[in-house]
């Protein structure tokens, strides 16, 4: 497997976390530097959601697939900071930035950063009732190392109320 996809193993996660798909998740916290949450709620139906986020470095002929469920309770719908996907990876600080919320979809900014490297980037995602989808096209520069592009695809849909 590509070193960068290695890297970028933890994919893009959602600021509600894992949550046991037998319980609702019930709080969760608020993406960092952003006033996203002024922007109110998504069009997302709050319950259990079945997320694949898809990465791929450019030039490399693997791709890396997540497939993770997770349980959005209202509160969390009603707030686009906890339903914007955010970019988590070991060993990094990261934060969405510059947050644009629109009707319907949001685009940001993805910036992680480390002693040795960092990964940023622009972002997107469309909300729907029981789906949404995005992507990210980031740049991970590592120190002494080429930079690499690394494409994210996000795609969710709704599977059933939370139990």
């Amino acid at each position: 497997m590509n070193k960068t996809l290695s890297l970028i193993a933890a994919a893009f996660l959602f600021a509600a976390g894992p949550a046991d798909a037998q319980k609702a998740a019930t709080t969760a916290p608020a993406a960092a530097a952003t006033s996203a949450s002024a922007a109110g709620a998504t069009t997302m139906r709050p319950g259990l959601w079945e997320i694949t986020v898809t990465n791929q470095a450019t030039g490399a002929e693997s791709r890396q697939t997540i497939v993770s469920r997770y349980c959005f309770a209202a509160a969390d719908v009603s707030d686009l900071a906890r339903v914007l996907p955010r970019q988590r990876e070991p060993g990094m600080k990261c934060e969405n930035r510059d947050v644009r919320p629109q009707a319907g979809k949001a685009s940001w900014q993805v910036a992680c950063s480390s002693a040795d490297g960092s990964l940023y980037g622009p972002a997107e995602v469309t909300f729907a009732v029981t789906s949404y989808a995005g992507k990210a096209e980031l740049e991970h520069k590592r120190k002494g190392a080429k930079a690499e592009k690394v494409s994210s695809t996000l795609s969710g849909k709704w599977v059933e109320a939370c139990k």
